[in-house]
């Protein structure tokens, strides 16, 4: 039996991308269709160009801002012989270019009268050593050079997987440094699914609240417990989530967690502004929001319990602890272990949790070649660390009264 293709995702206007430069940089940009999209010394493209386009393929910027496809270079044609470089010296004067000819050419590409392809055509052509190097050798040279010249990039969907990595890459410290696997370990210990009801803690400005409704791909509901008036789920704009997948999310503040909500009773005046009007019409979708968020908190049962915050993790647990099912998991992130400890020392003693582990995320990346296989030599310090236990039902006490 044959297994059934998935059709490639198409780009569509209004949709936030992930541009993936040769310098292995990367925006995020949204594309509007009358605008341009700058990408500094890569050069600009018209954003109605990409749409329509599929992700993940790789296009190169023509003059005048229109793109095409463009097929990168590859180790596949590499030879796999006992050939190598020993006979190569790194010497700067194999390159016949002098550097004012060399900066010449980049004011050319700049402008467009040069392509990145004749730029490096001219480096490898004046360049003595290059034929006496090997096929790979070669092509790790091109790839080099394609990377700082050629006018390319490769557009990237927002999923969960790429916004994580593109976040842990350039901006940790907006998600709390949380890795892309660490965050798949949470959804998995989780046990998210479609349908579930969720409540959360995510001080990472969205990352896990986004992946959470991700997840919940078809119905469900969930909860966020956030600091201030209003929640602060940035990532989640990035996401090109559709209207119902963002109506599946409910916000609660702390302070407003023992509110006792009063029925909605302002009154206008019979001359009252339109500006008046709508402030009231305003302030009662916020009251009814407020009232649906509290009866799904006090409503409990809720089939996980994920917390990533900045305050002591023990004290969240306490407070929200109530509302968690039996038989469901509690999963706590950290990026420090220390911050865990004194949580996981009072999970293992408390008689309300079961399976109590503290495990911590380790990643390596390896380039994968033939003869050529091993570790790449840079990789993140950490990924974090991850604390879950089970949550048991409370039990009623056997009544003591004879029968």
């Amino acid at each position: 039996m044959i297994a059934p293709q998935l059709e490639p995702t198409v780009i569509k206007s209004g949709d936030n991308v992930i541009i993936r430069m040769p310098s292995l940089n990367a925006k995020i940009v949204s594309l509007n269709p009358s605008k341009m999209v700058s990408l500094g010394k890569f050069g600009s493209f018209n954003a109605s160009e990409l749409i329509g386009k599929t992700f993940g393929h790789t296009y190169e910027i023509e003059k005048g801002g229109s793109i095409v496809p463009h097929i990168t270079a590859g180790f596949d044609n590499a030879d796999i012989s006992e050939a190598n470089n020993k006979e190569i010296v790194d010497n700067p004067k194999s390159q016949k270019l002098t550097f004012q000819e060399i900066e010449h050419l980049k004011q050319m590409s700049l402008s467009g009268d040069v392509s990145a392809r004749e730029i490096i055509a001219s480096l490898t052509e004046n360049n003595e050593s290059f034929d006496k190097k090997t096929e790979f050798s070669k092509s790790k040279y091109i790839l080099r050079k394609q990377r700082k010249f050629m006018k390319s990039f490769v557009p990237l969907e927002t999923s969960v997987y790429n916004l994580c990595s593109y976040f842990f890459e350039f901006n940790p410290g907006k998600i709390r440094g949380i890795r892309a696997d660490t965050l798949s370990q949470i959804l998995s210990l989780a046990n998210v699914y479609s349908n579930a009801r969720i409540l959360a803690v995510d001080d990472g400005q969205g990352m896990i609240i986004g992946a959470l409704l991700s997840r919940m791909a078809t119905g469900g509901q969930l909860l966020g417990i956030h600091d201030g008036d209003s929640s602060n789920y940035d990532v989640i704009r990035y996401m090109n989530l559709a209207a119902d997948a963002r109506d599946r999310l409910q916000a609660l503040s702390w302070s407003k967690l023992y509110h006792t909500v009063e029925p909605f009773t302002e009154q206008l005046a019979e001359d009252a502004s339109a500006d008046d009007k709508f402030g009231r019409e305003r302030r009662m979708r916020g009251h009814a929001k407020l009232s649906d968020s509290l009866d799904n908190l006090r409503r409990g049962e809720f089939d996980a319990l994920v917390i990533s915050t900045n305050y002591n993790p023990k004290s969240v647990i306490e407070r929200l602890v109530p509302y968690l099912g039996g038989s469901r998991m509690l999963v706590v992130y950290d990026q420090s272990k220390d911050a865990l400890l004194e949580t996981f020392t009072w999970l293992r003693q408390s008689p309300e949790f079961l399976n109590v582990q503290l495990t911590e995320s380790w990643l390596r990346e390896y380039q994968v070649l033939p003869n050529r296989t091993h570790p790449l030599m840079n990789t993140s310090g950490g990924g974090g660390f991850i604390l879950s236990a089970i949550h048991l039902a409370p039990v009623d006490k056997p009544s003591t009264s004879s029968s």
